[in-house]
């Protein structure tokens, strides 16, 4: 009897098909939309807007567009979206599954970087396709390795900062504001007058060296060096250290209002609530009669 119930008890998959089915099923919702608009159809306009079709578009230039693209979607799209998740308590209810935690936590970051790296190309492809970019096969090779670990890094730091954002509504603003700074202060936008210490202080945050190892990457040529040493070093620090700060600090519990709700005030006694107590049904009413006695006068007779 044992045996045929061991035979017949359902089997968890393998480690990888769940992490390779939470990854597809992750990037399918991650690249609905939204994703798609912003990271791979809104760069794309800023990059034929920019540049008419006579002009000479350079490698720096379309991985400029190609960096705001990726993270856009590595950033903004995919942090709003996991402070949604988490307030509406799918997180909670994906932690109740059987599905190991960290199986589920690296399938989201990944189907980021799938997604991420997509938008990414699809930038530069159209560079090759409208402006007849060069783009070697090292080249193509380079930037998608320079993709993978920036959209990594950017997903991970997106990660660590949702525990600070405690409502759905306030997840888009936050995200935004810290975004859209650094990413016009790193040149992905074109390039800005800027203090040194400025251009210091966003050589060592992400968005900056991505476009500088994407830039690098796509303008390769045979004798130069492929990618950047330390443009990857900022990036996979970034990475490590946003995961690192995750698996501290990540909440799977949606935030609790602090407020209370306020203590309900006592009724006050109306003149119903005064009067003499109703009999109990069944029983014989009973009469009482409540004569004022003054002085000199004498109390009715009752028939």
């Amino acid at each position: 009897m044992t045996d045929i119930s061991h035979a017949h008890s359902p089997r968890m998959p393998s480690v990888g098909r769940l992490l390779a089915a939470q990854i597809g099923y992750q990037a399918r919702l991650l690249a609905s939309g939204r994703a798609v608009t912003l990271g791979v159809i809104f760069p794309i306009i800023l990059l034929i807007a920019s540049h008419s079709r006579g002009t000479h578009v350079t490698a720096a230039d379309v991985a400029q567009y190609a960096v705001f693209g990726l993270s856009l979607t590595a950033w903004n799209t995919y942090g709003v979206r996991l402070v949604a998740a988490r307030e509406a308590g799918v997180l909670k209810r994906w932690r109740a599954t059987p599905l190991p935690r960290w199986c589920y936590f690296l399938g989201r970051v990944l189907a980021t970087v799938v997604v991420g790296t997509l938008a990414a190309a699809a930038t530069v492809a159209i560079g090759v396709l409208l402006y007849h970019t060069h783009l070697s096969v090292d080249a193509a090779l380079g930037a998608l390795i320079v993709f993978v670990l920036g959209s990594f890094a950017w997903a991970a730091a997106a990660t660590a900062i949702t525990a600070a954002i405690p409502t759905v509504e306030a997840a888009a603003p936050t995200m935004m504001l810290i975004y859209f700074p650094v990413v016009i202060a790193s040149g992905a936008l074109g390039s800005i007058s800027e203090p040194h210490w400025l251009s210091t202080l966003v050589s060592y945050l992400p968005a900056q060296p991505l476009v500088h190892a994407a830039g690098t990457a796509l303008s390769y040529t045979p004798g130069h060096p492929w990618l950047p040493a330390r443009d990857l070093i900022v990036l996979a620090a970034w990475a490590i250290a946003g995961i690192a700060v995750s698996v501290v600090t990540f909440r799977w519990e949606p935030h609790r209002p602090t407020q209370r709700r306020p203590n309900r005030t006592p009724r006050q006694a109306s003149p119903a609530d005064s009067s003499p107590t109703e009999p109990v049904r069944g029983s014989a009413p009973t009469t009482t009669t409540t004569t004022e006695l003054q002085f000199g006068s004498t109390a009715p007779s009752h028939a």
